[in-house]
């Protein structure tokens, strides 16, 4: 198979496919049972939706001759069906969007999800490669800018530490940590010595 085009980091094939056996002879298209809702179950779906074809090399000729039978593309290294939808709106988070991902990520070897600047910050020392969306964003000073709704949802979605200051009783909201640090500030004093006259400016580094 010719393209012009070579593929030395494999390639994604997407192709609008109905079931095996949707329609027939003797078959009725509108039988009961006939959809799935499930991601798990995609690839039983009967009606039109994507399914993708990852190839780590182009398909040659020859295997495209030894397809299995009604198959549009020869047999990929990986398959992955989006289920079926009935307004062919494939967008929903958990049943289309995320179960893609997922497969994109492990044809990939790579990491697709969305992260806040402090991941990434953190992903910057302790990583040798930088997920895509730190690299294409945060490391070209581009992403979300930040909120204090927004770290908040962070904090509760639990994506994110809370860093805010606590005293040794528990939990207070930061309104009243002023009198706590006051009172921190009266009880441990920090007795400082007179300043020894410097010989030179040696001694003052």
């Amino acid at each position: 198979m010719q393209t012009g085009r070579k593929a030395p980091s494999g390639l994604f094939v997407v192709v609008m496919e109905y079931g095996k056996n949707f329609s027939g002879a003797d078959k009725d298209v509108f039988y009961y049972n006939r959809a799935v809702g499930e991601a798990q179950h995609a690839w039983q779906s009967n009606f039109l939706h994507p399914v993708i074809y990852f190839y780590k090399h182009l398909p040659t000729e020859h295997e495209m001759k030894l397809r299995p039978p009604d198959w549009p593309l020869p047999r990929p290294d990986a398959i992955h069906h989006i289920v079926e939808d009935f307004l062919t709106d494939w967008t929903a988070p958990n049943a289309h969007i995320l179960p893609l991902r997922r497969f994109l990520e492990n044809c990939l070897s790579t990491d697709l999800r969305n992260f806040f600047a402090e991941s990434c910050f953190l992903f910057a020392f302790t990583r040798q490669k930088l997920p895509p969306f730190c690299r294409q964003g945060y490391m070209r000073m581009q992403g979300l800018e930040g909120s204090e709704g927004l770290l908040r949802h962070a904090v509760e979605a639990g994506l994110l530490q809370d860093y805010s200051i606590t005293d040794f009783m528990g939990d207070r909201p930061p309104d009243s940590h002023k009198g706590s640090q006051d009172q921190l500030l009266r009880d441990h004093v920090i007795s400082v010595h007179p300043l020894q006259h410097l010989v030179n400016a040696k001694d003052e580094l």
